[in-house]
């Protein structure tokens, strides 16, 4: 039911209007004679023009201030519960009309109700507060909440992780080896199977594995070279464990004692290609220590200057690795690896004869192995075709060389669908030291580096200061400057067979056939040399 005094909805039993307390329209037949007559309020014209407005607001002014009249005063307390409340007591009491206020009310009745307007911007203000106050309650719930469940699971792994991860622990100790410095890494996993570091496995034995470097294996791993007296070792750890997921430690520690001093001069680097049988490795050390190659002691090759050279056989395998150990007292031992490269090839060559070929006269005869279904070629004049065995591929080959000294030759092997393989060889012609030098030509160098197919194979005489040591072994290779201005060099490749020991600086004299150029400088392949 809508009051039609301020159009709350209300209940259908209700009398009163609940929000503002006006009597309810239905209700008007169970009101009093008494109300019916008093309750009824004049009605008053509206006024409908704009005159009628202004004269009536006129007279509003004019009895606003007037007292009212009793009959006023009586029509309006009949319909205001607070009058009862604020007239005289006795007159309360007397007023017969008054006699239902003190009746019994029926149960379902309803008295009237005042209830007053609460202010709009109180009410928003206490509940935005309590909107703030429950968000910030269920985020303080939410936040001990995570804490608990984070703290619960933890608990869990802890407990389950022995069944679920590899338990370890590692510790590093200091120890020796042979009277060697040395390190022993100690991994302890009570569930684990196996320990791996540097590429290699290691068993579990009682829940412990131990694993010992010596310092000088740890400086020549980790050192890669470099001279520094600190080296700082990591070892990456992977202990494995039988059905479960493997764990990763990592091990730090670092090396104090100086590696023993060695300088490694031939070969330059520690890898390079070798083309002979044998190849001279050349070391300097301190005085007095010890050297060991491939595990063969050449301490008593080392001379007063601390050098040591020393020609080793090389196997036909693509890499032969050599290792170099130096004992100094007083430094950790210093350990190195060279590694000597043959070049693969597609096709099996071989020769029988060392290089140089040897011959008396023009034609040089050359035997060796191949594929047996090869194809020879020679890169000089052949007196017929060379001879190939069907089943063990053994060949006969017959080269022409027309100058004293050596003349340079390539045998190319070539099998369809298999690829080619190339020998390079030289062929040496016989001749006296005499008649050789007497031949010999002075050098023009300008002459030579510009036109590389002048005068191939002549024999040139020249002189200057060794430069750069290339190779040394079967043949060795190195540079000369022959430029007299030493603000400007002039070099000359030369390559020599007699096992000859140079050294940078040294002054020599060369006689030699000239054969093109090498990467842009006169070749000269030099059968005497001298040193000055």
């Amino acid at each position: 039911m809508l009051c039609p005094n301020c159009g709350t909805r209300n209940n259908y039993y209700h009398r009163y209007c609940y929000y503002c307390g006006y009597k309810l329209v239905k209700d008007r037949e169970e009101v009093t004679p008494y109300e019916k007559e008093h309750s009824k309020k004049p009605e008053i014209d509206q006024p409908t023009s704009h005159e009628e407005m202004v004269d009536q607001l006129q007279i509003d002014e004019k009895t606003a201030d007037q007292p009212l009249t009793d009959e006023e005063k009586t029509s309006d307390q009949d319909l205001d519960l607070d009058y009862l409340f604020k007239t005289d007591r006795d007159n309360i009491w007397n007023d017969e009309a008054l006699d239902w206020f003190f009746e019994e009310p029926e149960y379902m009745q309803q008295f009237p109700l005042r209830r007053h307007r609460k202010d709009k911007g109180s009410t928003l203000a206490k509940r935005t507060a309590k909107i703030c106050t429950a968000i910030m309650v269920l985020a303080v719930f939410l936040f001990i909440s995570y804490i608990m469940v984070d703290q619960i699971w933890r608990s869990k792994d802890k407990t389950a992780g022995y069944g679920t991860n590899v338990i370890a622990s590692t510790s590093v100790e200091a120890t020796t080896i042979d009277g060697k410095p040395a390190h022993k890494i100690i991994v302890n996993a009570s569930n684990g199977e196996s320990v791996e570091v540097l590429g290699k496995v290691y068993p579990v034995i009682d829940g412990k594995a131990e694993i010992v470097y010596e310092d000088a294996f740890l400086y020549s791993y980790f050192s890669q070279g470099q001279k520094e007296d600190e080296i700082v070792i990591e070892l990456d750890i992977t202990i494995h464990g039988e059905d479960l997921p493997d764990t990763k430690e990592k091990v730090t520690f670092t090396l104090t004692q100086p590696l023993a001093p060695l300088t490694l001069i031939h070969p330059e680097s520690d890898e390079t290609m070798v083309e002979g049988k044998k190849y001279r490795i050349i070391l300097e050390v301190e005085p007095g220590s010890q050297v060991l190659i491939n595990g063969n002691n050449y301490s008593d090759l080392v001379d007063e200057e601390g050098r040591l050279e020393k020609e080793v056989e090389v196997p036909d395998e693509p890499e032969n690795v050599y290792e170099i150990r130096v004992s100094t007292p007083g430094y950790a031992d210093h350990i190195r690896y060279i590694v000597l490269k043959r070049e693969v090839m597609e096709v099996p060559l071989t020769i029988d004869q060392p290089i140089p070929v040897q011959t008396s006269d023009s034609w040089a005869k050359i035997t060796g192995t191949t594929h047996p279904q090869a194809v020879l070629e020679a890169s000089l004049e052949t007196r017929s075709q060379p001879t190939i065995d069907p089943e063990t591929g053994n060949f006969t080959l017959y080269v022409k060389a027309n100058v004293s000294g050596y003349t340079p030759c390539t045998i190319t092997a070539r099998v369809e669908g298999q690829g080619e393989s190339k020998l390079n060889l030289v062929i040496e012609r016989l001749s006296s030291e005499s008649e050789y030098t007497r031949r010999a030509w002075a050098l023009d160098y300008d002459e030579l580096k510009s036109n590389p197919e002048l005068h191939n194979g002549r024999i040139f005489v020249f002189e200057g200061i060794v430069k750069d040591i290339i190779a040394l072994g079967d043949k060795s290779a190195f540079t000369v400057d022959v430029s007299s201005d030493s603000s400007s060099e002039q070099l000359v490749y030369v390559e020599h067979w007699n096992g000859l020991s140079v050294r940078s600086g040294n002054k020599v004299r060369i006689f030699g056939n000239r054969w093109g150029n090498h990467e842009g400088i006169p070749r000269i392949l030099a059968k005497y040399v001298y040193r000055r």
